[in-house]
């Protein structure tokens, strides 16, 4: 069995939430002030002072707002040191999403829609959020037309392939941040449903068809420790990020 990775939580990103969810890993990760094997941060200018540091991985812990065309050098600085950096975006990187990803996209052939919509506290970037939830999903978002947006929320049109997406958020201090991925065909359809990502609930993962609605086992761990993992997966076994800065600079830009 090989050591656990030391980790140094820097800045920002030094939060009880992430020492919690450090504590249910301890085989793979053992924190540390400083010095970190990899490092947690948060922003873009904290990420950028991590690089200068070169640890053998990085974890940003939440998609930003920002340039595209400087997230794209941060993440060709990153390849060049030989850094992985996992974006910790706050849905795409869900366990049941990704147990579904193959049956979703083989039936995206077939969807005439998907919708994603979302209630989330002030202050969160879920547009971006969502588009990371859609590229993990069913591939990347194009033709990304933004209909409404303001304080509370937004309204916007895509296309995952060839079908229409409909993607809608409303910003709200009350209650859990929750989201949901729909799509519907005439012989599937989905329905995966996200609850607070602060918690281990598991999302609620239905595929119905002709011979009714299944239900895919629950998976108890939230898209924050499945991103932990794909850190330590991508530092010791060099697995590819599942979200990545080039992921997240393409999503930025279908927002200029």
């Amino acid at each position: 069995m090989t050591a656990p990775l030391t980790v140094t939580l820097a800045g920002d990103a030094d939060r009880p939430a992430l020492h919690a969810t450090l504590a249910s890993l301890p085989q793979d990760f053992r924190p540390v002030a400083t010095g970190g094997d990899v490092l947690a941060v948060a922003g873009l200018d904290a990420l950028t002072k991590a690089l200068a540091d070169r640890p053998r991985g990085i974890l940003l812990t939440g998609v930003t707002t920002g340039a595209p065309g400087r997230v794209h050098d941060l993440a060709d600085r990153a390849a060049e040191a030989g850094v992985p950096v996992v974006v910790a975006a706050t849905w795409a990187l869900n366990p049941a999403l990704t147990a579904a990803t193959g049956t979703l996209r083989r039936d995206l052939g077939q969807a005439a829609l998907v919708e994603l919509t979302a209630t989330v506290p002030p202050g969160l970037p879920v547009l971006v959020d969502q588009l990371a939830l859609l590229r993990t999903a069913l591939g990347p978002a194009t033709a990304l037309e933004l209909l409404q947006s303001d304080d509370h929320g937004h309204t916007a049109h895509a296309r995952a392939g060839d079908v229409p997406v409909h993607l809608a958020a409303a910003v709200s201090p009350w209650g859990p941040a929750r989201a949901r991925l729909s799509l519907l065909g005439p012989a599937a359809q989905w329905r995966v449903s996200f609850p607070d990502p602060a918690t281990a609930s598991p999302a609620d993962v239905v595929r119905s068809d002709a011979d009714g609605e299944h239900r895919l086992p629950a998976l108890y761990e939230n898209a924050a420790r499945a991103s932990w993992r794909a850190l330590h997966a991508a530092v010791t076994e060099g697995a590819a990020p599942p979200y990545r800065l080039h992921d997240l600079a393409d999503d930025l830009r279908l927002l200029l």
